[in-house]
């Protein structure tokens, strides 16, 4: 809505209070326009001090239709503050983050600042403005990180009902031109804010686990956000003799695997990616929990080759995702099939691509392999076949 047009009757300058309230979308205003046009104006344009404080909608909706303003002086009893609120809190649909605006502005104002609010309300505190308001404190402080790091565009669309508060306070951490883009998808995508605000909560949520990661010094491992970990299952009846594992590599006990301490390379947020046989799933889960992860999801390999088995000749072996705490999930973008097809290789070997998927989900991660053949570029590795 544009500034108050100076017309020959009485005052035409708004008071900053006035500004507490966001104006009326265009849409909005044609149909409040429309209903004065029918009705006439049923509400007069509060004014003191010689300037509007309540009614900048009506006098604008008067002007357009050549219709005489009705003014009312404030009497000046009370606060000119609270009968404000009082007037627009009763009569306007404003919703939680509209009003922790409102009240984030009145709980703003700075020592020196010059501003006509000093005069109505000297200093306000965060919990008289919350109150005043009808909104938490916590609202308020939203409100106020919106206002002192928001760009023009994301405090009017807030104001407006467009987004939450609560979003446009992370959005804050965005470039102003992230924050405009935002605003503009917005207008296609309703959606587009609360996307935005989860991607930058999960980028924070990164940094921290990155910063929290310690990483693998001479002859000590390090802590990770991400732990990924072939067992060396033992078979207690071997498919066939030719194929007996111990042949391949040495293998361990289920009460060996569960004692290892991996609980102590992980950081509190943590994803761990563990293989599993079919035939030996329910220990797999027995594993996730020893090491004090909990079972999430898991994805199948599909071997295209086909092998021995006692029942199901197998093709697969599955790869279970758990979680200690709580790790960010990758970018909507980063997240795979579930089936990952790539033919078998050498005995017990795990397909090059699960590397690829995994730094495609969490390229930032510190990433710990367990069992390792071989060191991997940008990952810590420990195993008996591991190279130095």
């Amino acid at each position: 809505m544009s500034d108050l047009s100076r017309t020959a009757q009485g005052p035409t300058e708004c008071h900053e209070i006035a500004r507490l309230f966001p104006p009326m979308t265009a849409v909005e205003f044609e149909a409040f326009k429309a209903n004065i046009a029918e009705h006439g104006l049923r509400e007069p344009i509060w004014i003191h001090g010689g300037k509007i404080i309540d009614g900048r909608n009506r006098f604008l909706a008067c002007s357009q239709l050549g219709i005489a303003p009705v003014y009312r002086e404030w009497d000046g009893r009370g606060s000119l503050l609270e009968f404000v609120l009082s007037l627009n809190l009763h009569r306007r649909h404003l919703d939680e983050s509209q009003r922790a605006m409102v009240a984030a502005r009145i709980a703003g104002i700075r020592q020196g600042e010059r501003t006509d609010l000093v005069e109505i309300s000297t200093r306000l505190s965060q919990p008289q403005a919350a109150a005043l308001v009808n909104v938490s404190r916590a609202s308020v402080l939203l409100g106020r990180k919106v206002l002192e790091h928001g760009e023009g565009e994301l405090i009017e669309a807030v104001e407006r009902g467009a987004i939450a508060v609560s979003t446009a306070a992370t959005l804050t951490q965005l470039a102003p031109e992230a924050q405009r883009e935002v605003v503009n998808a917005v207008a296609e995508n309703p959606h587009a804010a609360t996307n935005a605000a989860s991607e930058v909560r999960r980028q924070e949520r990164i940094g921290k686990l990155i910063e929290a990661g310690t990483p693998s010094m001479a002859g000590e491992l390090g802590r990770f956000a991400l732990i990924y970990a072939d067992p060396p299952w033992r078979y207690e009846h071997p498919i066939s003799d030719s194929r007996h594992i111990e042949n391949q590599y040495p293998t361990m006990a289920l009460a060996d695997i569960c004692a290892l301490p991996v609980a102590e390379r992980a950081l509190p947020d943590c994803v761990l990616l563990l293989w599993a046989p079919s035939s030996k799933l329910a220990e797999a889960v027995e594993v996730l929990s020893a090491w004090g992860f909990s079972y999430r999801t898991c994805a199948v390999w599909d071997k295209e080759v086909i092998g021995p088995g006692y029942f199901f000749r197998q093709q697969h072996e599955l790869l279970l995702l758990a979680a200690r705490g709580s790790p960010p999930a990758p970018a909507p973008s980063d997240r795979v099939a579930s089936v990952i097809r790539s033919r078998r290789g050498a005995h017990s070997e795990k397909p090059q691509l699960v590397y690829e998927i995994i730094e495609r989900m969490y390229p930032a991660l510190p990433k710990l392999e367990l069992f390792a053949r071989r060191r991997r570029e940008g990952w810590s590795a420990w195993g008996n076949q591991a190279a130095a």
